[in-house]
């Protein structure tokens, strides 16, 4: 329940709550509690929030000293941020109407809940907020009444003599509210210069009796080290503000002392009163500090994450001086974690750090941007001879030999760079340039080191104007397909055909589909190209003898596609293909990510009708797991073991996926025959089809329609 207290009306016109209630910043009880946070950290003054529901009617009280008790001690930051405000205020705060006396509300209050105006009061209008106020608000509005005013100014001053009356009589208000304020509360006369008010909140912060510090110089009592002499000593200039700083406490300890600063005038409106209100808020500065450290650290490492990066990176940038990147990327890592365990893959990561924390130079900002990736940012650009001398260093430091729970770990490191405004005028693009750089140093070997130059530019320029004309040349029929035959064997009966697609371009001439396919997969158009390639395939398989296939080969890419069942579909519909005449063609990659459904994808294909092939079988590491997590309709050796018959070793594994295949009653194809000896070890194995230059190479369609005619 709500501690209310209802208007009485006063018989003359006095100082009402109204008029001392403090408007302020007012709080759901459904928000989180990090917008509380947010509140007193931007306005250290501010003292109590408001909780209000939708109508605007108080629900609840939270008072500044409260919450960062209650956060910092009982919830802890890793829990305050995802409470609702409800679970973090005073529920049952006390609630003054605006047109109640202040010196009625005092005695009232004193008399029935003195213990409850401790943690501050809620005034309202027709029962909805209006604002706030402490006890701390009723001493010195009293006071300030009568300067207020001028048009009420003997009504104000006969208040303030009855409030002071009433609290002159009332042992219990400075017993109730002056001890037992959570806050140090000193107040110095400035007639005389001495303290003449030091409540126990305050004798616990100096470790000093209040006998020692009213009536005693600061010199005699504190150093200027200490918290006691900045609450004693007279303030700066007087007025009132805010100030924090880290002292010494009685036992010698660190602590964050903040002090609101206040001077109080009498009846004529001359300074009277100095008032000093301090807390210790180094428990809530050590939460802030975690909060940052959480927001701008990893925690595993300890160095600036991927938030602190890219905005050191931006200031840098934004900054106009010189800076250099690097980005960084362990060689192997991967090869780690899968043999030693998750366990040591963090170990090593923290040695790694450390070895990186080693290498740099003060100013370096060194971050782990995720995984084994890491970056660098040099506030300056060296010359090229120091940038590479350093950049190796990186690389060799990185790559000396870890022991790791007795285990002798080697790994390597390649190192890409971009400079500042050299390479690039934009945060985003310096990064996007080291990366680049990055990983040619990967393909040149790895374990080394690439600048971002002419070079590269140069490739990026072109891979971006190639992918533009690629994308007209999709939009334009600027695409032709060519198709390959597949023979049945022993009768070398034309059985099927691979779609292949060739762009022709209009001032390079022929670029090979191992030049764009890559570049479509990259910029995402390999969904438009890989639509067009089936279409294309489907319309014109259409027109073949019934008995004769159609292979199109599909990147795992196009299954991310959630239209590319309907794609099928669509293909197979407007060509009047029918579904068992079309055969998809995959490489084991489409199971290394999302398997499942992929999985799933091709189970679809199955029940549609088309034929599943999985193609370059044997390459991977993984093949035997996916014939047996899934029924194909054909295998496809990979061309790598055709062309090395009849090399005996080749013929082994050939002979050994052959009979695997047979057992299962998968077909076989072999990719790759350009010879008469291939053919017939083929034959000889018992191999169901074949594919390669011996029988037929890649045709226009015009021409591959003859060859059907002829063989199949």
């Amino acid at each position: 329940m709500m501690n209310e207290i209802s208007a009485q009306k006063s018989p003359s016109p006095v100082l009402t709550m109204g008029d001392i209630a403090r408007p302020g910043p007012v709080i759901p009880p459904d928000a989180p509690g990090e917008r509380l946070f947010t509140f007193f950290h931007a306005r250290p003054e501010l003292m109590l929030v408001a909780v209000v529901d939708a109508d605007n009617v108080p629900v609840g009280l939270v008072e500044r000293q409260a919450f960062f008790l209650r956060v910092s001690g009982k919830f802890g930051h890793a829990l305050f941020n995802r409470r609702p405000v409800a679970l973090l205020m005073d529920d049952s705060p006390v609630m003054i109407e605006a047109d109640v006396s202040s010196s009625d509300f005092t005695a009232l209050t004193l008399m029935s809940q003195p213990s409850d105006l401790l943690r501050g009061y809620i005034v309202t209008r027709g029962g909805r907020y209006l604002g706030t106020g402490s006890a701390l608000d009723l001493i010195t509005a009293s006071h300030s009444h009568a300067v207020a005013s001028a048009a009420s100014l003997q009504e104000a001053a006969e208040d303030l003599r009855r409030a002071n009356r009433k609290i002159l009589r009332d042992k219990l208000f400075i017993d109730t509210i002056v001890e037992n304020i959570p806050s140090a509360l000193l107040v110095r006369s400035l007639r005389h210069g001495h303290l003449v008010l030091v409540n126990r909140a305050a004798e616990a912060m100096t470790g000093c009796r209040r006998d020692l510090l009213v009536e005693r110089d600061v010199e005699d009592v504190f150093t200027p080290d200490e918290i006691g002499h900045l609450l004693v000593s007279r303030f700066a200039g007087g007025g009132q503000g805010v100030i924090e700083k880290v002292l010494c406490d009685h036992t010698g300890a660190k602590r964050a002392i903040s002090t609101r600063q206040v001077t109080i005038a009498d009846e004529r409106g001359a300074p009277r009163w100095e008032l000093c209100v301090a807390d210790d808020v180094t428990e809530q500065r050590n939460a802030q500090h975690q909060v940052e450290l959480l927001a701008h650290y990893d925690p595993l490492t300890g160095l600036a994450n991927r938030a602190l990066f890219s905005s050191r990176l931006e200031a840098a940038c934004a900054a106009g001086s010189t800076a250099t990147l690097l980005c960084i990327d362990l060689d192997y890592f991967k090869t780690v974690n899968d043999v030693y365990g998750h366990a040591a893959g963090d170990s090593l990561l923290r040695l790694v750090s450390e070895r990186l924390r080693a290498c740099s130079r003060p100013g370096d900002l060194v971050a782990r941007l995720g995984g084994d990736e890491f970056a660098i940012i040099w506030p300056d650009v060296p010359a090229q001879a120091e940038l590479t001398t350093r950049a190796r260093e990186i690389v060799e430091t990185v790559s000396r030999p870890y022991i790791i729970d007795g285990h002798h770990i080697v790994i390597g490191a390649s190192v890409g760079s971009a400079l500042y405004p050299r390479d690039a005028e934009a945060s985003e693009t310096l990064l996007q340039y080291a990366d680049i750089a990055l990983y040619r140093a990967k393909s040149l070997g790895r374990n080394g080191f690439q600048f971002f130059d002419q070079e590269l530019r140069d490739e990026i320029q072109t891979r971006a104007r190639l992918g533009s004309e690629l994308r007209g040349a999709i939009a334009g029929n600027g695409l032709t397909l060519h198709f390959q035959p597949l023979y049945s064997m022993p009768g070398n009966r034309l059985s099927a055909c691979e779609a292949l697609v060739r762009w022709h371009h209009p001032t390079q001439g022929m670029i090979p589909p191992d030049q764009f396919v890559g570049l479509a997969e990259e910029n995402g158009l390999i969904h438009d190209l890989g639509e067009w390639v089936l279409r294309a395939a489907c319309t014109e398989a259409a027109c073949w003898p019934a008995q004769v296939r159609v292979a199109v080969n599909v990147s795992p890419i196009q299954l991310r596609n959630p239209r590319f069942i309907r794609i099928v579909e669509d293909a197979l519909a407007q060509s009047g293909l029918p579904p068992e005449r079309l055969e998809i063609e995959i490489t084991e990659n489409i199971f290394v990510q999302n398997s499942a459904t992929n999985r799933e994808i091709l189970q679809r294909l199955g029940r549609i009708g088309c034929s599943i092939v999985l193609d370059d079988f044997g390459t991977g590491y993984s093949s035997l797991g996916y014939l047996r997590s899934f029924q194909f309709q054909k295998i496809k050796i990979d061309r790598s073991f055709v062309q090395e018959l009849p090399e005996r070793g080749a013929a082994g594994i050939i002979r050994a996926i052959i009979s695997l295949a047979q057992s299962m009653d998968i077909p076989i194809t072999a990719e790759g025959v350009e010879t008469q000896d291939q053919w017939t070890h083929l034959n000889d194995l018992g191999c169901n089809q074949v594919q390669g230059f011996l029988l037929g190479r890649p045709q226009p369609a015009e021409s591959i329609r003859q060859a059907i005619l002829t063989h199949a």
